[in-house]
Parts: C-alpha cells; sequence; structure tokens
C-alpha cells in the first residue's frame, strides 16, 4: 500500500514536473515581476534559490546493487512521510453514521513509530 502510494505521488510529480517543464518560461510573468513580494526577507542578488549560502543546486543517483534512488524519488519518500506523520498527529476522534473511530494520542504515536523504528 505505502509503495503504491509513494509511486502515485512520484508519478504524479514527475508529471507537473514535465508539464511546467514543457511550458515556455515567458508565458507567465514571475510574482516579483507583478510586484508581489513573498515572505519578509529581500530577495538575492539573483532571486533565485542559489542566492542561498548554504543551498547546493545539483544532481546525484544513487546506486546500492539493484535499489537505484533519484533524488526526485528520495524527495517523494521524504514529502510522504511528512505528510503521513503531520495527518496522524493532526487526527482527531471522528463519528459518523453511528460509529467512532478514536484517534491516537500523539504519545501512542510517537510510541509505536519508534517501535517500528520511524522516528528516533
Amino acid at each position: 500500500m505505502a509503495r503504491g502510494f509513494v509511486a502515485v505521488t512520484a508519478f504524479l510529480l514527475l508529471a507537473s514536473f514535465v508539464s511546467a517543464q514543457s511550458t515556455s518560461s515567458n508565458t507567465r510573468p514571475r510574482a516579483s515581476d507583478l510586484g508581489l513580494k513573498v515572505g519578509i526577507l529581500p530577495s538575492g542578488p539573483l532571486n533565485a534559490i542559489t542566492d542561498v549560502a548554504v543551498v547546493e543546486v545539483g544532481h546525484t543517483t544513487i546506486i546500492s546493487g539493484d535499489n537505484v534512488r533519484t533524488p526526485l524519488f528520495l524527495a517523494v519518500i521524504e514529502a510522504s512521510e511528512e505528510a503521513i506523520h503531520n495527518s496522524m498527529f493532526r487526527a482527531t476522534t471522528m463519528s459518523g453514521n453511528g460509529h467512532t473511530v478514536e484517534a491516537l494520542s500523539i504519545d501512542k504515536t510517537v510510541e509505536i513509530l519508534r517501535e517500528h523504528r520511524s522516528i528516533k
């Protein structure tokens, strides 16, 4: 089930990336070109992610035996895990149609995640 979710998420991310790449960069103005300021910090000299000193932009594919992981694949895994963890911590007890589903307490959720070595 988790592999299927990751596969679907990876496909959707890849499809949106390819779609974004196929459009001309001149067809839509950037937010800053329209006078919209995003965030509270000033833009860097290039107004790009590379303006941030601690950010490195690159591509590395990790190959270990038959296991191949691209940066996109690793990013999908990390984002999926974060989304799952966030949804578990934000869960509430719900009732409907005569049924009640109890939300796990945060302490119980952390205990289960530690038991399965998902978190430290």
